[in-house]
């Protein structure tokens, strides 16, 4: 393996995002909460409660097992882990689009997405 091929977790978790065609919607959903957290506890140092206090989330319901999802406290949690029912691939898409526009990082979502 070459050195410009090891990625660190977090770019691992946005790859696993580009590529959602391969992968399992759970799988998927998991690295969007890896990817929440660490941006917005370790990069902008905000708490996630604030990230979730836009209108946006609190009043669209369709955004609202994706809230439950992301703010499960990293595992801390494990009921419903594995309720794939609620895991809307789609809501749940948009809902991590929209807290990187409404946190006013957009424009780090489409890098890490080579969408820019």
């Amino acid at each position: 393996m070459e050195y410009n091929e090891v990625q660190h977790d977090y770019q691992a978790f946005w790859q696993i995002i580009k590529d959602d065609k391969s992968h399992s919607i759970p799988l998927i959903a998991n690295c969007m909460r890896h990817i929440i957290e660490y941006f917005f506890g370790f990069i902008d140092k905000s708490p996630l409660d604030n990230v979730f206090q836009k209108s946006i989330f609190k009043e669209n319901n369709k955004y609202q097992a994706f809230y439950r999802y992301i703010n499960r406290e990293s595992h801390s949690d494990a009921r419903n882990l594995f309720d794939y029912k609620e895991l809307d691939y789609e809501n749940f898409k948009e809902a991590f689009r929209l807290v990187f526009k409404e946190s006013g990082y957009e424009k780090h979502y489409k890098k890490m997405l080579d969408l820019s």
